[in-house]
């Protein structure tokens, strides 16, 4: 009734609206102090996991002794070196804070860090939507679902990846193009590419926007930035041994074949159709059908953003590059669709930013399902089909994101 009654007084919706607008700095403050608690308490309660405690640590203190990290199990943190290199400057910070002498202890001191970076992203979304000009509940739900959606901000401190800094970094690469920073945020943009690989597709995309948007001058120095960070921490480190098969190893992988292992839509080549009708594909056959995929979804956003440049802004651009990388991706999680969550929730668009929260949301809980992690109702999840159906939702995530990117882009243009 009462709902109802707000409805039909729309003055009364607006001034609700004002009110939360008007509050929304108390509100984020509020909710980044609950969030950090929150995540503090969970930190609490776990040691980091595996990847932590057996790869990125002792990886990272491999390169503070001055050791070569890829020399042994180089897929055992399959990150470029500036990944390393941030976890070895983050363990050597804390440790003069803190003198950490376990491995326990710099796991904490690393997932505290974490959490200050964590709360962070929520500060930047909703700095960049306000510099958009958004209010009210466009401006405080986005940050509010990254802070306190339970596959963002819960699950990644019962099983720790590092991928938190890399969405600063991309979130302040987003921000600084929002404010038309175009130095910063393509150099921003190309140091979460060297940290993890996700925005790698996002990196030529914005390339191309910013000739299309500005003179070629002045396109310039962005251009020169990005590439010499792309190429200081993608292509010179093939000199190093082990890194190029920890990279490339790694991303072209099929998960052990196992079909339980990740959920990428992949599975369905590799797991589903040889347990179901015996068709066994070679690798070279799947490794084919990858590199398709990827470079059909590649060509449709070059295209898009070639043609309609001017009606694109970056957190578009950028958006669409890490969705057409991950949609087909050969390993998948949810920490790896955060890096497409971000930008999407920079957006602004209310309904479909719940949507695609509660469609986020509902395969996470698919995944934990799937990992057999009690209480499991559903122990089917636990097999091949259980993770091809949590790869499915993932691939709806992905595919209904791309849709509402090109509509939106589409309705932009028609409106000229």
């Amino acid at each position: 009734m009462l709902r109802q009654e707000i409805l039909r007084q729309p003055g009364k919706l607006e001034q609700i609206n004002r009110n939360i607008h008007q509050a929304s700095p108390l509100l984020l403050t509020t909710l980044l102090l609950a969030a950090g608690l929150h995540k503090y308490l969970l930190l609490l309660r776990s040691d980091g996991g595996g990847d932590l405690l057996g790869a990125d640590i002792p990886k990272a203190l491999m390169v503070l002794q001055g050791g070569n990290p890829y020399s042994t199990q180089p897929w055992a943190a399959p990150y470029p070196p500036f990944h390393l290199l941030l976890i070895a400057g983050i363990i050597s910070l804390t440790n003069s804070l803190t003198s950490a002498s376990t491995l326990l202890a710099i796991s904490q001191n690393i997932r505290i860090v974490a959490i200050l970076a964590d709360v962070s992203v929520g500060l930047v979304i909703f700095l960049a939507l306000r510099q958009r000009g958004l209010t009210g509940l466009q401006l405080i739900i986005p940050p509010s679902l990254f802070l306190v959606l339970p596959s963002i901000s819960s699950t990644p401190y019962f099983w720790f990846h590092t991928d938190i800094f890399g969405y600063l970094i991309l979130a302040l690469s987003l921000l600084a193009l929002t404010t038309r920073h175009y130095l910063t945020g393509s150099t921003l943009l190309a140091l979460a590419t060297i940290f993890k690989l996700h925005p790698i597709l996002a990196t030529p995309l914005l390339a191309i926007w910013l000739v299309k948007n500005q003179k070629p001058l002045q396109a310039l120095p962005s251009l020169l930035a990005m590439t010499a960070v792309l190429a200081l921490g993608l292509l010179l480190p093939l000199r190093i041994q082990g890194y190029q098969e920890a990279i490339l190893g790694f991303n072209l992988s099929t998960g052990l074949g196992s079909g339980t292992y990740s959920f990428t839509i992949m599975t369905l080549f590799y797991a589903i159709l040889p347990n179901t009708i015996s068709l066994s594909l070679p690798l070279t056959t799947i490794n084919i059908i990858w590199t398709a995929a990827t470079t059909t979804l590649f060509l449709v956003a070059l295209a898009t953003v070639w043609t309609r440049a001017k009606t694109l802004n970056p957190v578009q651009v950028i958006l669409l590059g890490l969705l057409v990388w991950l949609l087909p991706l050969r390993q998948l999680y949810t920490h790896y669709i955060v890096w497409a969550a971000i930008p999407f929730l920079m957006r602004g668009r209310l309904k479909e930013t719940i949507t695609i929260a509660a469609l986020l949301e509902l395969a996470n809980t698919m995944a934990v399902w799937s990992w057999a992690i009690p209480p499991n109702p559903f122990p089917v999840m636990n097999t091949v089909y259980g993770f091809f159906a949590t790869s499915l939702a993932f691939l709806a995530w992905n595919s209904i994101a791309l849709v509402l990117v090109l509509r939106q882009v589409g309705s932009s243009l028609s409106h000229r």
